[in-house]
């Protein structure tokens, strides 16, 4: 009897916070064959790289984790926002076709404006105010508009408590330090862990979710400051944090943009 070939599941941006959490729970889905790619493998910039990685992998699904995610990068390069987050991924789009594999793809909370006051949900119109959010909405309607099997999964404040460059780690190297805290209190969002994304994702491809676009976030909603205070409470730290406003002629970001997740609980 021939033995099974299991599903291969490829996540690009394997270096990233959420990569490698995907990597630290790959071993939990044993039915799965797992390859990561770094960006050698899966460059957004030389995107014929990375049809030559899905031509050799052929994988069921592509994750893609990569992204250029540098806010205030993006506002002075918006060119290169374009080209990583939308120009990129519409080619991504048209490989995944071509090899018959489900594409996942990871959009942010900052293609909303900001000005409600209720969470927004996948029905409301997405109005970006930076060079990164409009990059990143051009991004997901590649997706939405061309994918043969693909989703858009929005998300907001990513944070790994283990791994990268985040939020919750460096109020916390700052706190253990005894640097100065002060952190913007006119902000107001949906922190999401990064553990919270790769349990949705797995659910999706095992139930598996109808195709099209989901907010993933976690339930509370916060301020960053009030996220600071929440972060220092949980690691039993002490530390004087002072609230502040976002600085004038500072790259705008929405006021308030916490996610609504109705949709992926129904």
């Amino acid at each position: 009897m021939e033995a099974s070939i299991k599903p291969t599941i490829l996540v690009s941006g394997a270096t990233g916070q959420l990569g490698k959490t995907f990597q630290h729970f790959a071993s939990q889905w044993k039915q799965y064959d797992w390859v990561f790619c770094q960006r050698n493998d899966f460059p957004l910039d030389r995107p014929q790289e990375i049809a030559k990685t899905l031509a050799r992998i052929h994988p069921a699904y592509c994750i893609n984790a990569a992204a250029f995610t540098q806010v205030d990068a993006a506002e002075t390069d918006p060119e290169l926002a374009q080209r990583l987050n939308g120009d990129a991924v519409a080619q991504l789009v048209q490989f995944c076709n071509e090899q018959n594999s489900t594409l996942i793809h990871f959009s942010t909370d900052y293609v909303f404006d900001g000005q409600q006051s209720h969470p927004y949900t996948e029905e409301d119109t997405p109005k970006p105010i930076n060079a990164y959010g409009k990059s990143k909405l051009s991004g997901e309607q590649a997706v939405l508009n061309h994918a043969h099997k693909g989703y858009v999964i929005r998300t907001s404040w990513l944070y790994a408590k283990a791994f990268g460059k985040n939020f919750y780690r460096t109020i916390l190297q700052k706190a253990k330090a005894g640097e100065p805290l002060q952190v913007v209190d006119d902000q107001i969002g949906t922190p999401t862990s990064t553990d919270t994304l790769v349990a949705a994702v797995m659910e999706m491809i095992q139930t598996p979710w109808p195709y099209g676009l989901y907010h993933v976030a976690d339930e509370e909603v916060h301020s960053w400051y009030s996220f600071a205070q929440k972060i220092l409470q949980e690691e039993g730290m002490t530390a004087q944090i002072q609230p502040t406003s976002t600085p004038t002629g500072a790259t705008p970001r929405p006021r308030f943009s916490a996610l609504g997740t109705t949709k992926k609980s129904t």
